[in-house]
């Protein structure tokens, strides 16, 4: 028997943002602002179901739709939460009826002239052994940028 092995991936993201850590923090923790950055590609997936409980141990999940029919799930459980300063937490995505990855991901908050440092770091198992990792990164991007649309902040010039 063949046993498909892991592909590991970890990427690290960061930004300044003309924000104070409370403001930048509220991304995550507010449902309703985190509802306006937290969602499927726009034009191709269908919100079906959402909660967010923002606690240590607390759950959150995102469920959708594709336009094709595939469905998507991503569910997470909080770790460590700081308010202000650091978010630890753990996702399991599923997609199209596979479970497909699961990460650990961390978010760390540092006030510095004009803003906020924003470093956010994921360490991926991709179950089917592709490396998505760079997908996975790609995506990310484009939903940190999201989140500053949300937040009306501009990146800090460094």
């Amino acid at each position: 028997m063949t046993v498909t092995p892991f592909c590991h991936g970890t990427f690290t993201l960061k930004r300044v943002w003309a924000a104070p850590p409370a403001r930048v923090f509220r991304a995550w923790s507010d449902p309703e602002l985190k509802a306006q950055w937290f969602t499927g590609p726009k034009d191709k997936w269908t919100v079906t179901g959402r909660s967010l409980d923002f606690r240590p141990g607390g759950i959150e999940v995102l469920e959708g739709h594709f336009n094709d029919g595939s469905f998507s799930n991503y569910t997470a459980r909080f770790h460590l939460i700081e308010p202000h300063q650091r978010i630890i937490y753990v996702y399991d995505l599923h997609h199209g009826g596979r479970f497909h990855s699961v990460t650990l991901s961390s978010l760390v908050l540092q006030a510095e002239a004009g803003g906020t440092h924003v470093s956010y770091t994921e360490q991926i198992v991709f179950i089917d052994g592709r490396d998505g990792t760079a997908d996975r990164q790609h995506g990310t991007e484009l939903i940190f940028a999201d989140i500053a649309k949300v937040l009306g902040v501009k990146e800090v010039e460094q």
